[in-house]
């Protein structure tokens, strides 16, 4: 399920931009995963206008794994995430707003379907951990951001996935 909120925008943006994510959803979201997943998105004019307890973004404590430990004898292994609550200001041009919305909706794909999984141990100042495709890779701040596959999908796919979106939806618009 997806919830979209808007603040200080005007009709149009939020319009397209509920739009985007609804479609984005239905692109790279598996159909059997949708219901399963629970997409709180707020897009804003200024984020300075928010509270500062509802800043979010990714990657962030919300887009962390959790670790299944149910057996004391196996490997824990992180659980994808389902749920996801993000906050994200729109940009001067709309085509680049909704390329922002494409990349997060191609994080929130890597990180619900477990290609993409960040752990972190409960010991205080523990270092977050990016998993990718199963494999334990290193803490996310050791990762050059270039290096990080996650950062190569986004960088490949969301401007595909926006370019599709303004060829179907915006043709009169731009």
């Amino acid at each position: 399920m997806i919830t979209f909120y808007v603040l200080n925008l005007d009709p149009m943006t939020a319009e397209i931009g509920q739009t985007a994510c609804a479609y984005f959803h239905n692109r790279v979201i598996a159909p059997y995963q949708q219901p399963k997943l629970k997409v709180d998105l707020g897009l804003v004019n200024d984020p300075t206008e928010l509270p500062p307890s509802i800043r979010l973004n990714l990657p962030n404590a919300d887009a962390l794994s959790a670790i299944n430990s149910s057996s004391l004898f196996r490997k824990s292994l992180p659980q994808p995430r389902q749920d996801f609550q993000l906050i994200m200001s729109r940009r001067t041009k709309l085509e680049n707003t909704i390329e922002s919305l494409a990349e997060i909706w191609i994080h929130i794909a890597s990180l619900s379907t477990g290609r993409l999984m960040l752990t972190q141990e409960p010991k205080s100042k523990a270092p977050i951990i990016a998993w990718w495709l199963g494999k334990k890779l290193a803490p996310i701040d050791d990762i050059p951001m270039a290096d990080r596959p996650w950062e190569k999908d986004k960088v490949e796919l969301s401007p595909q996935l926006a370019d599709e979106f303004i060829s179907l939806f915006m043709k009169d618009l731009t």
